[in-house]
């Protein structure tokens, strides 16, 4: 809402006399009540914050036929931390915030990803696999998963034969 002249007047006044007469005023030396015009401060129409960005070479596909519901997580991985092997009922993007992820698919073929990185998880009940936290510091990456409504973020599997990783 604008401010009349009327009601900009006695601060204008205000504001001038505190210029001239100087920091008293402000620091509430003055007798004199203060009176402010507020007026509605609008936010900018729209605003955009990057969280994480990372790129990734691998060509990937998404393709659903049923609904999905999203999920926006953000991941602390510490040093040595995993989350056992697994698979996954809907498909998810990860970007790596900082830290190192190393991946190990099926075959027990370790995929490092570091800080920029990012990388999608087909909802494939085969595609078993475990990420591990090798690195010194803790990984810290961002994940939406895009899920079956009901289904879990993973679905635990058994070690396909890795001797040296765990589970």
């Amino acid at each position: 809402m604008r401010a009349s002249l009327r009601e900009r007047r006695p601060a204008s006044a205000a504001l001038a006399l505190v210029m001239v007469l100087g920091l008293p005023s402000i620091t509430g030396a003055s007798a004199a009540p203060e009176r402010r015009v507020v007026r509605d401060a609008a936010p900018a129409p729209v605003t955009s914050e990057t969280i994480s960005e990372g790129d990734t070479s691998a060509p990937f596909t998404i393709k659903v036929r049923d609904r999905r519901h999203f999920l926006h997580r953000r991941l602390t991985v510490q040093p040595g931390g995993t989350g056992g092997w697994h698979t996954h009922a809907g498909e998810q993007v990860a970007i790596i915030q900082s830290g190192e992820l190393t991946r190990f698919d099926a075959r027990c073929v370790p995929h490092v990803y570091r800080a920029g990185d990012a990388l999608v998880e087909p909802a494939d009940p085969g595609d078993v696999h475990i990420g591990i936290n090798l690195g010194k510091e803790p990984l810290v990456l961002y994940v939406v998963d895009m899920l079956p409504r009901g289904a879990p973020v993973a679905v635990a599997a058994t070690n396909p034969g890795c001797r040296k990783l765990p589970g």
